[in-house]
């Protein structure tokens, strides 16, 4: 997407995330300077809860003279709504009507994820660890003289500046922006010097008293009293200047019985940030993303009590700590191995799974399945909240949703489910004690609707083969629909019989309540 594009439009509204950090501000206010010399007049805003308390962008707003509106409820429909360092439908952004959207951002996009057609997302991966790196880079392809500006220079190198932990995560990119900015080093020194409250550096003291270090895999887990989840960051970033630290993890828990937020950094070679947070918010919620320096994740607090049951708890903070600290233990004690279903073949699997694999076949054991577009219009996006993680999907004719025997969802085409499963014309109840309650989300505003008034039974019909084989140690496959599945040692590798790259993961629990030996002992590979 180029910049010009916007220009179309007159009514446009320019939207930070929810809770702004430095980078966003600077990010949508480069895009209205830009806006405004081309003759158009957006509104910067941003919403959600809480509103901006951080000493820090209260100096950088008023320092730089930026026009940032705090919107608590929607203020009419945009004809242009650009959302600039996140995406709109994300869990950081609230949903502001509009009759058009683009996106501007530097996170990373999973597989299968939609965007509209005017974006421009450059990732970390790219050479850009900040949003104000890709609007400097858009504004300086469409030729818009940035230095001529009396604060912006200065204004992107601050959202880059806060962004990658004082420069020390910075890309290829970034230090084309740095050498090109002049920029007001002694307005940095001072907002600098107002970043923490006294309250808030007391409370990063005490989480400094709480650590649990790893020198072997070479991480720190630190516990932080309930506070702003961003201090979380802060705690994290200082961390990663400690000697023999690779990974840290800052975590809290939540007031209102919100659950516990967590926070990593990690610079390893060969590891990701958001491999590490999707790693321990798995089966708690899957609730966690970033980049892959940095990211973050929450559980709910329902779940967090289940995975501490077995502690001896002095309080759920203490438990927590443990469980994070053993769940990276066992991380970079046997790191995952990986399966692309792409360039699987046969055999590939070998030295990951148990020997004696063998052919099965789905029992007769009634599962759920609801369509779509009877919760939803056709066209309508929709989130669907799997195992594996959160998933976008368009809604179409053709799209059911599938309700498994633990109550976690799936998605499923017409065709693929009516020659699979024989449909039944009665009410499917899930099982109300399981953690997973099956619900679809409206993308746009996490409008939820339950699938319980809307499931119907289906069973299995004869003849669905899959060769499975037990795993042995964790594995990670890249499915044939763009989604990671991770598996740990007792899960399932499942490849179906009528297309072998077909390739997932099924956890152990729900392997044994839905499948059976077909007759036919043998390698999980054709021989």
């Amino acid at each position: 997407m180029k910049l010009e594009e916007l220009l179309v439009y007159q009514n446009i509204v320019i939207q930070c995330h929810d809770k702004p950090d430095a980078d966003t501000i600077a990010s949508g206010f480069a895009l209205m300077k830009y806006l405004e010399s081309k003759g158009k007049r957006p509104r910067l805003v941003y919403s959600g809860t809480p509103k901006i308390t951080r000493g820090s962008l209260h100096a950088m707003i008023q320092r730089f003279e930026i026009p940032l509106i705090y919107l608590e409820q929607p203020e009419g429909e945009a004809e242009l709504l650009v959302t600039v360092d996140c995406q709109a439908g994300e869990r950081n952004v609230t949903a502001l009507p509009h009759r058009n959207l683009a996106v501007i951002d530097h996170h990373t996009v999973r597989a299968g994820e939609w965007l509209p057609d005017l974006h421009d997302v450059r990732t970390e991966a790219e050479g850009y660890a900040s949003c104000a790196t890709v609007l400097w880079a858009m504004l300086t392809e469409a030729g818009f003289p940035v230095e001529e500006d009396r604060h912006l220079p200065t204004l992107l190198y601050y959202g880059l500046y806060m962004d990658t932990q004082e420069l020390k995560t910075v890309r290829k990119m970034d230090k084309l922006m740095l050498d090109s900015l002049k920029c007001d080093m002694d307005l940095v020194v001072e907002l600098q010097s107002v970043n923490l409250s006294l309250e808030e550096i007391q409370i990063t003291g005490r989480a400094y008293n709480s650590l649990h270090i790893n020198q072997k895999h070479r991480f720190l887990v630190a516990q932080v009293e309930s506070c702003d989840p961003d201090i979380l960051g802060i705690v994290g970033d200082e961390l990663m200047k400690v000697a023999g630290v690779d990974v840290s993890a800052a975590y809290c828990i939540l007031e209102k019985d919100q659950g516990a937020k967590i926070s990593v950094r990690c610079r390893r070679r060969g590891h990701s940030a958001v491999d590490l947070i999707q790693w321990l918010v798995r089966d708690m919620g899957n609730d966690g993303g970033g980049a892959p320096t940095k990211a973050a994740g929450r559980i709910p607090r329902d779940f967090l009590k289940e995975a501490c049951a077995g502690d001896t708890w002095d309080d759920l903070s203490g438990a927590a700590g443990r469980l994070f600290y053993r769940l990276l233990s066992d991380y970079f004690e046997v790191p995952p191995a990986q399966i692309r279903a792409q360039t699987y073949t046969p055999g590939d699997e070998d030295a990951f799974c148990i020997a004696g694999t063998a052919l099965y076949r789905k029992k007769k054991v009634p599962v759920g399945y609801v369509r779509a577009a009877d919760l939803f219009p056709v066209g309508e996006e929709i989130l669907l909240r799997m195992l594996e993680g959160d998933t976008r999907k368009k809604v179409t004719p053709e799209l059911y949703i599938m309700i498994g025997v633990d109550g976690e969802t799936y998605h499923n085409e017409e065709r693929q489910l009516r020659r699979n499963y024989d449909l039944l014309d009665e009410p499917f109840c899930p099982d109300s004690a399981s953690p997973w309650q099956p619900v679809l989300y409206r993308y746009a505003d996490r409008m939820v609707k339950p699938l319980k008034p809307y499931a119907k039974k289906c069973v299995a019909k004869d003849g669905a083969l899959i060769w499975a084989a037990q795993l042995k140690c964790r594995v990670k496959v890249l499915t044939k629909w763009g989604e990671w599945h991770m598996g740990e040692a007792g899960d399932w590798l499942i490849s179906r019989n009528d297309d072998r790259q077909d390739v997932y993961i099924i956890q152990e629990t729900i392997f044994k309540r839905t499948y059976e030996l077909a007759g036919q002992t043998g390698a999980f590979h054709e021989e």
